[in-house]
């Protein structure tokens, strides 16, 4: 093997754990064992592994902030939940919070070795692929930073567009694809010309077409990166309207994906209460007052209402003292 393999097996069972040292040593991976959570934590702040194999009946933590705890701290580890026939349901939910994939105990040695070959050679496409969208992101956030109008934009919509992601309680994935969308949701504007994209003042209809294509640029320039694929149509979609009247495709109402409904709420906000070339921001109450109008003509009436709640909660919804949102 060209490359170390660094396995983490979090088991409470002695017997498995040796059971599962023993096949992969044989294969030339080096294998940690850790008997609970907190044993487990240790190693992954000590170490960077490929692969974590954690039984789903941990008792010291709930396997939703086990998997968060992981990709923190081990962003490129492939994340494997074991479980016997009756935990598969739970092992299915793990699915959900963000695990990779799971294997059924009892385990036949030949065949999680032929199983662990296939894993290790997924998890190193997925690192080559998640490098290549940090590089991305990189350039995301740079084209924002090339105009002080927009310095910022992506991160501020992602904050609030991942706020109202957890207000309406989707799971660790669906709000991991909507912070990834929202960072890179303009990345098509790459490739408009600087002279539109950075005047200093209103566009002409000629103008605005061409900024209206910037879905369909960036969905051109993420189509090859594989992880990127359910990001995509939330960057796609993220201009179109309930009332079908947006853009790229005109879709409406439900047929507009959840995640692109929620960036159109937090990118319209974003751009309502930032300064821009032809008009100082608005005002929090007045932009909310936009939110409210335009509700089941631009946005989903549900994800505005959700919005002003997140608002509501941090008295963003109020007028500020000594401010200008009166």
């Amino acid at each position: 093997m060209n490359e170390r393999t660094y396995i983490l097996v979090v088991d409470d069972e002695q017997a498995i754990l040796d059971s599962f040292s023993k096949t992969f040593a044989q294969e030339g991976y080096q294998v940690i064992q850790a008997k609970n959570w907190g044993e487990a934590h240790l190693h992954i702040k000590r170490q960077q592994f490929n692969i974590i194999i954690a039984d789903v009946k941990l008792s010291d933590i709930e396997f939703s902030q086990m998997i968060e705890n992981i990709k923190e701290e081990n962003k490129y580890a492939y994340i494997i939940i074991s479980a016997g026939f009756s935990d598969i349901d739970a092992a299915m939910k793990s699915l959900r919070h963000g695990a990779h994939d799971y294997l059924s105990k009892p385990f036949d040695p030949a065949d999680i070795v032929t199983t662990m070959r296939k894993i290790v050679d997924k998890q190193r496409l997925q690192v080559d692929n998640l490098q290549l969208f940090d590089t991305i992101k990189v350039l995301a956030l740079a084209l924002d930073a090339r105009d002080h109008y927009t310095h910022g934009h992506s991160q501020q919509v992602t904050e609030y567009a991942v706020d109202i992601a957890r207000e309406m309680e989707l799971s660790f994935k669906e709000v991991d694809i909507i912070r990834d969308a929202g960072i890179l949701h303009d990345i098509g504007k790459i490739g408009i010309a600087d002279v539109i994209l950075l005047k200093p003042g209103r566009l002409t209809d000629e103008e605005y077409t061409e900024i209206k294509k910037h879905p369909v640029i960036g969905k051109k320039i993420l189509e090859p990166v594989h992880c990127l694929a359910d990001k995509i149509p939330l960057i796609y979609h993220h201009h179109e309207r309930i009332d079908g009247g947006g853009y790229p495709d005109g879709l409406e109402g439900d047929n507009i994906p959840l995640g692109a409904r929620i960036l159109a709420v937090a990118d319209a906000y974003q751009a309502m209460t930032s300064d821009r070339p032809y008009r100082k921001a608005l005002p929090a109450l007045i932009a909310i007052e936009e939110l409210k109008r335009f509700k089941s003509r631009q946005f989903d009436p549900n994800i505005v209402d959700v919005f002003l709640r997140v608002l509501r909660r941090v008295g963003m919804d109020k007028p500020a003292n000594n401010s200008n949102d009166v």
